[in-house]
C-alpha cells in the first residue's frame, strides 16, 4: 500500500507535469493539503520536504510552497533527428514544434538535427549525438543503411524511439499515424463520390507510404474496382532527364500530369501521398487549363497549407502532428525513467478534412 505522503508527492508531481500547477505558481497551503488528503500536518510537511529536496518545489518562509523551474539534469538533452531539409516547409517542421514543446514540459532540452535525406549525414549526426551522451533519441530514419550504428545505440542502452518509419532489423517503439486507415478513408471518399479511375502518386520509399498504398488498394478492392497499374506513379522523372527523382519536383509534376491527361479511359481523381505532391500536380493542371475539381479531383495527405494563388483548399488526410510529438516524448521519457526499452508502439488516428478539390461524378 502506498504511504499517504507518497500519494501527496505523486499527486503534486502529476499536476506539475500536466501544468495544472505551473512554474512559479504557489501550491495549496499545508492546511488545504491536510483537508484534501484527509491526513495530518506532519504527513503533509514530510511530503513537501521531499519535494523540496528533489528540487520539484521551493519554499519561502511565511509565503508557502512554489513550483520550481524544471531542474537541469546532467544529461538533459533529447535529440530529434529528421530527414528533412532545414528550410523545407513540410511535416518535419510540425514534428519539431511538437517534440520541442513536450521536451520542455518534461524538463529536457531538445536538439534538432536535419539529415537532409542523406544516409551519410544521418550517420554523422548519430555518431555525434551518442558521443555527447544524450538522455535519449527520437529518430525519423531515412532507411536501414545506418542499422550498425543504431544497433550500437541499443547496446549502449541509450533510449530511442522511432518516428513515422519502422526498421525491420530492430524491435524499437514507433510512433506513427494510421497511414493505412487514412488512405483508405480518402480513397473511399472519392469512390463514394462516383470516381472509379483514381490515380496513385507517391514513391513507396518508406513504411508510411507503403501503408498508404495498401489503404488505397484496399479501398478499391472493397468497392470492387480493379487496381490499374497504368495509373500508379511511384517513380518521378522530369521532362529534361530520365533520372529518377527523390521528390516530385515541378518538372516531374508536369511529366506525370501530361501522362494522366493522355490516359484512356481518363482519370477523374488523384490520391497523393502528401500535400506537396498534390499542390504541384494541381499547379501543373492549372497551367494546362484543367479545372479543379470539375475536370480532375485531388486528395492529399498531411493537411499542410501550401500557399496558392487562388487559395484552393485541398481535401486532405490530417495527421495529428502535436499528438505524434507528444507520444514520442512520452515513450522516450518512460524509457529514460524505467530503463525499459520494451515500450509499445503507438498509432495515432487521422481525420479526413474536406476542402474544395473533390467533385461528385454523376452516375452513367
Amino acid at each position: 500500500m502506498t504511504p499517504i505522503y507518497q500519494t501527496i508527492i505523486d499527486s503534486i508531481i502529476n499536476k506539475i507535469r500536466s501544468e495544472d500547477y505551473k512554474e512559479g505558481e504557489k501550491l495549496p497551503s499545508e492546511s488545504q493539503l491536510v483537508t484534501e488528503f484527509n491526513t495530518s500536518r506532519i504527513t503533509v510537511t514530510r511530503a513537501l520536504k521531499e519535494l523540496e529536496l528533489t528540487g520539484v518545489i521551493y519554499r519561502e518562509k511565511g509565503r508557502g510552497s512554489f513550483v520550481a523551474q524544471k531542474s537541469v539534469k546532467s544529461n538533459n538533452v533529447i535529440s530529434l533527428i529528421i530527414p528533412h531539409k532545414v528550410d523545407f516547409f513540410s511535416g518535419g517542421q510540425q514534428y519539431i514544434r511538437s517534440v520541442y514543446k513536450y521536451c520542455q514540459k518534461m524538463g529536457y532540452l531538445c536538439s534538432v538535427h536535419y539529415s537532409q535525406q542523406s544516409s551519410k549525414k544521418e550517420r554523422a549526426i548519430l555518431e555525434d549525438v551518442i558521443s555527447h551522451q544524450v538522455a535519449g533519441i527520437i529518430l525519423y530514419p531515412i532507411d536501414s543503411k545506418n542499422i550498425d550504428i543504431i544497433s550500437r545505440i541499443l547496446i549502449k542502452k541509450c533510449p530511442i524511439v522511432l518516428l513515422d518509419r519502422k526498421l525491420n532489423e530492430v524491435d524499437l517503439p514507433v510512433v506513427e499515424s494510421d497511414n493505412y486507415q487514412g488512405a483508405f478513408d480518402a480513397v473511399n471518399f472519392l469512390l463514394n463520390n462516383g470516381h472509379r479511375r483514381i490515380a496513385f502518386v507517391g514513391a513507396k520509399d518508406a513504411h508510411s507510404v507503403t501503408e498508404r498504398y495498401k489503404g488505397y488498394c484496399r479501398a478499391l478492392i472493397e468497392m470492387k474496382v480493379p487496381i490499374s497499374q497504368d495509373i500508379i506513379f511511384t517513380h518521378y522523372k522530369n521532362n529534361m532527364s530520365d533520372d529518377i527523382q527523390e521528390i516530385l519536383d515541378i518538372e516531374g509534376a508536369d511529366t506525370i500530369l501530361d501522362e494522366l491527361l493522355f490516359l484512356k479511359p481518363s482519370v477523374s481523381a488523384v490520391f497523393c501521398v502528401n500535400d506537396l505532391i498534390a499542390f504541384r500536380l494541381m499547379k501543373a493542371a492549372q497551367k494546362r487549363d484543367v479545372k479543379i475539381p470539375r475536370d480532375l479531383s485531388f486528395v492529399g495527405f498531411d493537411n499542410i497549407s501550401y500557399l496558392t494563388d487562388d487559395e484552393l483548399i485541398l481535401t486532405s488526410v490530417e495527421q495529428e502532428f502535436d499528438q505524434i510529438g507528444k507520444a514520442c516524448v512520452d515513450l522516450l521519457c518512460d524509457q529514460i525513467d524505467s530503463g525499459n526499452d520494451e515500450t509499445p508502439s503507438v498509432i495515432i488516428p487521422t481525420t479526413l478534412k474536406m476542402g474544395k478539390t473533390v467533385a461528385e461524378v454523376p452516375p452513367l
